[in-house]
């Protein structure tokens, strides 16, 4: 029996790597497998192709090869940020900065910052997931080491307006961190026009491998490490260097820079068709959290008002449709969304939401589908409600 085909729909949480990013691994991983650090032939030969990765790397963002830091993915480069800024007290700054809505990387990484005696505020949302900016101002002062909000929320897609808020971070003394993971390949990312000093990427969002990552730190930052043992990535990353992670996340860059702008406004067209349809034929029954706001092209998170987005996302699987229900991250599988909540939907709306997130794949006519299954099951699941 052939197996079952489905149509990817989870995007947000990670896809494959591209056929030309595998290929890439591949062929440095036999080529470049010697240690970049130690000295004969083979040692020189890996340690320059690993230097031209991260000029390459540097050249899609903008910066400085030296403002390159290879990473295991977005999570350890959220860390590295936090921690690497607020371990060293600059100038007896203590206090850290964060969304309600960030990734449970930075969340997690605040609460364990807070528990170990930094002073940690979290900025509320507007109802459609905007960073509120009279509170954030409130927050960030003279003892802010670090403000660190995201660029395009993970289960939503709204986009935040990071060059202000840089600003603020700024003309209070302080440093700004943005996890840029969902936005890169979707969005225009220069970190230096942004007013970032630190920036995170995953290479799994945009067509590169697991487990890499890229974290951008300007070039005057002093970061503390958090993983030692060597001098590698300049004294930030100990352990010898996966250069074969590394070329296939900078192809994955150049290759998904290259294409934004054809690729993904025609995704936008299968989106907003799908939201179309659910809301003409469901009408007050959902509610399209984010809309309103600036969003990614790619992302629809829906409430489906009375019944339970588990349920739905399991009718949706048998049928050939995978979806998400949040963030791939949370701690809890059956805790209703933190970002959700914090845009100040009830617990049983927010219990009923689905995340659909496409890749650049996506058809037209399986946009069309998904929407027509998504108002049968939901008719169907309501009865039984």
């Amino acid at each position: 029996m052939p197996a079952k085909t489905y149509i990817y729909c989870d995007y947000a949480a990670g896809g494959p790597p591209r056929a030309e990013v595998f290929e890439a691994m591949r062929a440095h991983a036999f080529t470049h497998f010697a240690n970049p650090g130690a000295h004969h032939p083979l040692a020189y030969v890996a340690k320059h192709e690993m230097v031209a990765l991260h000029e390459r790397a540097a050249r899609v963002l903008g910066v400085d090869s030296r403002e390159v830091i290879f990473t295991s993915g977005g999570t350890e480069g959220d860390i590295l940020a936090l921690r690497g800024v607020m371990a060293r007290r600059a100038n007896g700054r203590d206090e850290l900065v964060v969304s309600a809505i960030e990734h449970h990387a930075v969340l997690l990484c605040a609460e364990q910052l807070g528990r170990e005696g930094f002073k940690v505020k979290f900025a509320p949302v507007t109802p459609q997931g905007v960073v509120d900016f009279n509170a954030l101002r409130k927050l960030v002062g003279e003892k802010t080491a670090l403000v660190s909000i995201m660029l395009a929320n993970n289960e939503t897609g709204v986009i935040q307006p990071v060059s202000e808020i840089a600003k603020v971070a700024h003309a209070a003394g302080a440093k700004f961190h943005c996890d840029a993971v969902q936005g890169f390949g979707k969005l225009p990312i220069k970190p230096r026009e942004m007013g970032c000093d630190l920036l995170s990427l995953a290479g799994a969002k945009f067509g590169g491998p697991r487990g890499t990552g890229l974290l951008y730190n300007e070039m005057t930052n002093r970061l503390e490490p958090q993983i030692v043992g060597g001098p590698q990535e300049w004294g930030y990353r100990a352990g010898t260097e996966d250069i074969s992670g590394q070329a296939g996340i900078t192809l994955a860059l150049e290759l998904a820079e290259a294409e934004r702008e054809k690729v993904w406004p025609r995704v936008a067209k299968i989106r907003d068709a799908l939201e179309a349809t659910l809301k003409k034929k469901l009408g007050g029954k959902i509610r399209v959290n984010g809309e309103g706001a600036p969003r990614l092209p790619n992302i629809s998170n829906v409430s489906f008002i009375g019944i339970e987005g588990q349920a739905l996302g399991i009718e949706l699987g048998e049928q050939g449709f995978c979806v998400g229900l949040g963030s791939a991250c949370a701690p809890g599988e059956t805790d209703p969304s933190h970002v959700l909540r914090a845009m100040g939907l009830s617990w049983e709306d927010a219990q009923g939401c689905i995340r659909i997130s496409f890749g650049a794949d996506i058809k037209e006519a399986d946009g069309e589908r998904l929407a027509e299954l998504c108002v049968a099951n939901y008719l169907k699941l309501a009865e039984l409600a």
